[in-house]
């Protein structure tokens, strides 16, 4: 996903004086005043213990059903809170965390308590919730396009984050992501997040480092914002989501969601089999421990060895061809069109008697839903898990131990879904089971409409949610 190994320790870094420029003007989501409610301390534990908690696999979901209203005088919502634990009211409220890159078998390490507990039906949550088999990840299966698929219901060619890293022909412009001048934008970002749907309708959102919202979508940002910002601890990062919930009732954000991108980083670092990922599995642990519950994640991690690194300087001159993009895969755009073919037509001819593949643009399988932009470069080629198309000039030596961006239907790309709380055990009761087939993470934005009772935008997901149409 990333392009090397000095890349990989933290995969979603932004320059720190954007972040700085964020601090001082553009957080509101950062909140010092006190609530006025009394005892807020006692009410947050009661809150998350007592009311609600939805989790979805490498992001997490924690939400309550309530009443939400619409007036048919102004379109406004007003919404009547039906919950009430002593000190509090509350509106429905999604929680949404992504744990970036964990993977959907990790959970059978036994080395993450508080998730395991999670995915057993003896457990008191799971009882009130369900579990999904695992979550499968849209394609190219790396953490721009799918964490934004996430949020908006769309595949990444109909959003447009198309990789992490990709050229535009229409606005002769390089989106990458750790650039901020690059990647913040409003002119990538199609689509509409939750958190724009969320203010649009009335509500209120707080967003804590996710992907995109940085930008101006819609001409819209969240109610409250805080930036990716590296190194920030498990304390920094639950107060944060704590003081967004502790705001007053009319200030107070109905959706939440946040980042943690420990097991992906040390999953390239280190590979997805070593102490390293173990030790992040326990970081994550706690931190889920630290909200109460809650999960969700946008892929898997592969393991990589270097002798499966395949160099294309040695099949064509990469000199007539941008930088490479959606490493592992290869995304190959001729600075001249009238390449295209010849250039397609080398890498056919190499890939013969090979593991991958090669496709124009327009041939890419229908299924991974992946053609439809301008922004997916002309020539793709695919791997097998594993594997890495790389190129000398592009990338160097540098071999990862550990990648994901393949295939989306491959077990190891497979990401994890926990959900609980009064609708998940409703649906839990219905079906006689709290296992759900597995299903695409397009179906989250729907998910997440649902239970705030929004109105959602255009999106490829199921209508009314895969849940309820299951």
């Amino acid at each position: 996903m990333n392009n090397d190994s000095e890349i990989f320790v933290e995969e979603y870094q932004m320059d720190t004086s954007y972040v700085e420029q964020e601090k001082e003007g553009l957080i509101t989501g950062k909140v010092t005043e006190e609530p006025s409610e009394e005892n807020p301390v006692e009410a947050r534990y009661k809150f998350f213990l007592q009311v609600f908690m939805i989790i979805i696999l490498l992001t997490i979901l924690m939400g309550t059903i309530l009443v939400a209203i619409y007036s048919p005088r102004d379109g406004k919502l007003l919404m009547a809170p039906t919950f009430f634990n002593g000190s509090h009211d509350f509106y429905p409220t999604v929680l949404l965390v992504s744990f970036d890159g964990f993977r959907a078998d990790y959970l059978d390490r036994n080395i993450t308590p508080t998730l395991n507990k999670l995915s057993k039906p003896i457990s008191f949550y799971v009882q009130n919730g369900i579990k999904a088999e695992y979550m499968i990840p849209s394609f190219p299966s790396v953490t721009f396009p799918n964490h934004y698929t996430i949020i908006t219901g769309l595949y990444p060619e109909s959003h447009g984050i198309v990789g992490n890293e990709f050229y535009d022909p229409d606005l002769d412009d390089d989106f990458y992501y750790t650039n901020p001048n690059k990647s913040w934008d409003s002119k990538w970002w199609g689509g509409e997040p939750i958190w724009v749907t969320t203010v649009k309708q009335g509500q209120k959102s707080g967003v804590s480092q996710w992907v995109g919202t940085s930008s101006i979508i819609k001409g819209y940002t969240p109610t409250y914002h805080y930036p990716y910002t590296p190194n920030v601890t498990i304390e920094e990062k639950v107060n944060q989501i704590m003081n967004w919930l502790d705001l007053p009732l009319s200030e107070r954000p109905t959706f939440l969601a946040a980042y943690a991108s420990e097991v992906d980083s040390a999953g390239h670092k280190f590979g997805p089999d070593s102490v390293g990922v173990n030790d992040s599995l326990k970081y994550v642990d706690n931190f889920a421990l630290s909200l109460l519950e809650g999960l969700v994640s946008d892929h898997g991690m592969a393991q990589t060895v270097s002798s499966n690194q395949i160099f294309l300087d040695n099949v064509f001159d990469v000199s007539k061809v941008r930088p490479i993009e959606c490493r592992p895969l290869a995304g190959i755009r001729p600075y001249n069109d009238s390449d295209i073919n010849d250039i397609y037509l080398s890498l056919k001819d190499a890939s013969q008697n090979q593991p991958w593949n090669c496709y124009l643009r327009d041939e890419i399988p229908e299924r991974f839903h992946f053609r439809a932009s301008h922004r997916i470069a002309p020539i793709f080629c695919i791997p097998p898990v594993g594997w890495i198309l790389s190129t000398h000039r592009d990338f160097g030596n540098s071999s990862p131990k550990g990648m994901h961006g393949y295939d989306n239907l491959e077990p190891e790309m497979r990401g994890i879904f926990l959900a609980s709380g009064p609708t998940f055990k409703e649906i839990a009761s219905k079906k006689k089971t709290n296992v759900v087939k597995s299903f695409f993470n397009i179906e989250v934005y729907n998910i997440v409409a649902k239970i705030l009772n929004l109105t959602p935008a255009e999106n490829n997901g199921t209508v009314g949610g895969i849940l309820w149409n299951d």
